[in-house]
């Protein structure tokens, strides 16, 4: 299949003298425009004892500012025919405005009071953070949600990153509105800010309402944790937890790489030929599910978690209780086979095809292309990645996907993670994992 020579995302950067980075991209087919403001403020910077803070900020941004309440920022962005989005993730926060061209001027200046000053009134408060634990409540009854959440404690233990974004409800319940504008103060500050417009608009007019709405925006109380010393296991770990549901639910792996590793289009490839491909060029899904009947659903993956921090090598599958250890060794056997044996020419080549074919997809929209923008400036793609992108996954050869699989697949220092109708005698031994959220559990490790 031959790919498709695509070109370069063309955009303006700029630095404002506060430090405040703005991206700008023109595209004038529809007279709409994205701005997203990305705040490097999410779960990562969380205080260790108050897991969720960063959410529950993100989430009263629009509820509140010094010049309008929550229901006049839903009319005006209604009015214009626009919509809004806050969000907070494993490594950013913020908001995302998506309107018409022609109000452009006002949308950033609505987004520049929630940015720069919500006040987080208490009723407003209230209100989220008892969405917020409603929703914590719903998780914890599903059995995949569970599962990810305790491999993840694992995995990142030690840091804010083993926690949900969400935060627990332990820690929710005991959030105060002080605390959130504390976090705001901190962490909210143009120098940690990237400022991406992406639409029918003109550049040099675009940078001046920026200026305008922005250019005096300062923060003193900047404060940003850098965490580090991420180690990838030394031995197998054990987790099993019963939940009273129909399937067997199990995610094993290990931690993984950061975005900017010299690897990670090699591991894009292998990902696709082990499980995160569709079934006929993954071989996790394709034999558990298709072939063995083994798995209700199952993948497997390692570059798509990675980030400013390492994501995780992960394999997931879902099953009944009576097929429990046969997914299990099953999932292990794909694994250990790719590690020992590498991959074939033919899996190669359409692995390649489903990349190079499936990546024209992340640039269908002004939204994605300022996801885009953000991780050129993150980790350095440049403007002509998407040109190049095709050729770097065609030059990957089968050694290449082999040194990759033995370097970053640990077939024995792994850990497991069972959350299921798990009925058996095993020794409940003591592990060195921190007590989990809530619940009942049993924690066993391995030599």
């Amino acid at each position: 299949m031959k790919s498709v020579k695509r070109k370069k995302v063309r955009y303006r950067r700029h630095c404002l003298e506060n430090d405040l980075l703005l991206l700008l991209s023109e595209n004038h087919r529809l007279p709409l425009v994205s701005i997203s403001a990305f705040v490097l403020a999410g779960l990562d910077q969380n205080p260790p004892d108050r897991p969720g803070i960063a959410a529950l900020t993100s989430r009263l941004l629009d509820e509140g500012t010094q010049n309008h309440e929550a229901h006049e920022i839903a009319e005006i962005i209604e009015g214009s025919g626009g919509c809004l989005t806050t969000f907070s993730e494993r490594e950013l926060s913020g908001i995302s405005l998506f309107t018409r061209s022609e109000d452009l001027h006002t949308a950033l200046e609505l987004l520049r009071e929630m940015l720069v000053c919500p006040i987080f009134p208490e009723d407003r408060f209230k209100l989220e953070n008892e969405k917020v634990l409603s929703r914590l409540q719903a998780m914890d009854d599903d059995p995949q949600v569970v599962a990810a959440n305790r491999f993840n404690r694992w995995i990142y233990q030690g840091s804010p990153l083993q926690y949900p974004i969400l935060g627990t409800q332990e820690s929710v319940h005991q959030l105060q509105v002080s605390e959130l504008k504390e976090f705001h103060l901190q962490k909210y500050a143009p120098q940690n800010t990237i400022l991406v417009i992406v639409g029918a608009i003109d550049g040099d007019d675009a940078l001046a309402h920026v200026a305008e709405q922005f250019s005096d925006w300062r923060n003193p109380g900047f404060y940003r944790r850098e965490i580090s010393g991420f180690r990838r296991q030394t031995e197998p770990s054990l987790d099993e937890y019963f939940m009273d549901k129909e399937q067997i639910t199990i995610f094993l792996g290990h931690l993984g790489v950061t975005r900017d590793s010299p690897d990670y289009h090699t591991l894009q490839v292998m990902d696709v030929i082990l499980g995160s491909g569709p079934g006929f060029t993954s071989r996790i899904p394709r034999k558990l599910r298709d072939e063995q009947g083994l798995a209700y659903s199952t993948y497997s993956d390692i570059s798509g978690s990675s980030g400013i921090y390492p994501g995780c090598f992960v394999a997931f599958v879902s099953t009944s209780p009576e097929n429990q250890q046969k997914a299990l060794d099953g999932l292990l056997f794909e694994i250990e086979n790719l590690v020992e044996n590498g991959v074939t020419c033919e899996e190669l080549a359409a692995a390649q095809d489903f990349l190079t074919g499936n990546f024209v997809f992340e640039f269908q929209s002004n939204v994605s292309v300022a996801r885009f923008l953000l991780a050129t400036e993150l980790f350095g793609l440049g403007e002509d990645y998407p040109e190049q992108y095709p050729q770097i996954i065609r030059a990957i050869d089968c050694d290449d996907v082999s040194r990759v699989a033995r370097r970053y697949l640990d077939t024995l220092n792994y850990t497991t993670v069972v959350v299921g109708p798990i009925h058996d005698d095993k020794p409940h031994n003591r592990s060195k994992l921190p007590p989990p959220p809530s619940g009942q559990t049993r924690d066993t490790s391995s030599n």
